[in-house]
């Protein structure tokens, strides 16, 4: 069942979370005046936790006076999460290495989506809440690249496959090979991605980036700008999405601002028929992350009260909506748990219609089709 309507911040609260993610962000002073009370760090802190933007919200603290940073019995479990954070970090950026060369080797031209690539944009990228090494090799290479994957290291979790992924877990790190980059239940959406995807990775001369210090290969900067906006929107129409995708897509857009061709983005944005959303996550960025909207393409925000409900629905289920529901409710026999993500889908699906309504309905029903065949087949 869903969880109570509470962010669990009050509304002088949630001035000094965003104060303070903005100062990490950015690296900036932060609103001293809001902090010339008493704080309640631990919610403070907690919403970084379910929106996997501690380290950012901790550079914030940093930024505050000695006299006005939380008490030494909380500062001391925040240093232990940081070192967790900056060590999975490490991780992750010895598995990218190892696996890159590997793929290599054997031919396979991957591209690094998101992740690592633009962890690089963050004031301290080791503070970055790391997730997975999602790499991109095309539908051609793709099942060549799954086979290495699987003689690589030690398996330490499940394996599992979408359309869109293959899901590896080893040596203690997720690992996603995707066919496909992005995908979206909305079918007239999704088919003119994909068109975008193969123009960009495979048609459009290639001209692939380079993360800084390797030989690791991102995408050309014009589809990241719309990939990262893609891919948050997807998790928001799908379950939810939280504050560290937003941020990875405000950080980039701001940092590569004078390379991105502004106007072939925009007319993408339209060719999907993002508009709306693009408006309301732009408004966001802005007027809560503080980015300038001078380097936000087309920028027309959209209605502060949609964005303030945008933002609350955000707040309250965390990162990929994963606290918007009990899942320890969820029945263990397979028809009650297949019925009970129904459930969840069907009620979240509630919660957003009025932000896009014909495309929620198109893919809705797309959505519906597939679960039937899914559950028929017993997968």
């Amino acid at each position: 069942m869903a969880r109570g309507r509470h962010n669990g911040m009050k509304a002088e609260e949630e001035r000094c979370f965003f104060s303070l993610l903005r100062a990490g962000l950015w690296d900036k002073e932060a609103d001293l005046q809001l902090f010339d009370r008493p704080v309640d760090w631990q919610v403070l802190l907690e919403q970084g936790r379910k929106q996997t933007v501690l380290g950012v919200l901790a550079d914030g603290i940093g930024k505050l006076p000695p006299a006005l940073r939380p008490p030494s019995p909380i500062l001391r479990p925040l240093q232990q999460e940081l070192l967790q954070i900056r060590s999975g970090h490490i991780l992750l950026n010895h598995v990218l290495r190892e696996i890159w060369e590997k793929l290599v080797r054997a031919g396979i031209c991957p591209v690094l989506l998101k992740g690592q690539g633009v962890a690089q944009y963050y004031v301290c990228p080791e503070q970055r809440q790391c997730g997975d090494i999602d790499l991109y090799v095309g539908p051609e290479q793709y099942d060549h690249a799954c086979q290495m994957l699987k003689k690589y290291g030690k398996s330490t979790g499940g394996e599992s496959e979408s359309s869109k992924h293959r899901h590896f877990h080893r040596n203690g790190v997720i690992i996603e090979i995707h066919r496909l980059a992005g995908t979206l239940s909305d079918p007239l959406t999704n088919k003119r991605f994909q068109r975008l995807t193969r123009t960009y990775l495979h048609e459009d001369g290639c001209r692939f980036e380079k993360l800084k210090g390797t030989d690791v290969s991102l995408p050309p900067v014009n589809f990241d700008a719309l990939f990262l906006f893609f891919h948050l929107v997807g998790h928001f129409i799908h379950g939810g999405v939280g504050l560290r995708q937003v941020c990875d897509w405000a950080l980039f857009l701001s940092a590569r601002s004078a390379d991105i061709d502004k106007e072939r983005l925009s007319r993408e944005i339209r060719f999907l028929r993002l508009e709306k959303f693009w408006r309301l996550f732009g408004g966001i960025a802005v007027d809560y992350l503080g980015l300038s909207g001078d380097m936000f393409p087309d920028f027309f925000p959209a209605g502060k009260k949609e964005k303030r409900r945008a933002m609350a629905l955000i707040l309250e289920t965390g990162n990929f909506g994963h606290y918007f529901f009990d899942h320890s409710l969820r029945p263990k026999n397979y028809y009650g748990s297949k019925l009970y993500w129904f459930y969840c889908w069907i009620r979240w699906q509630m919660e957003i219609f009025s932000f896009a309504p014909w495309m929620l309905l198109r893919g809705g029903l797309v959505y519906f089709r597939g679960s039937i065949k899914r559950v028929l087949a017993h997968k």
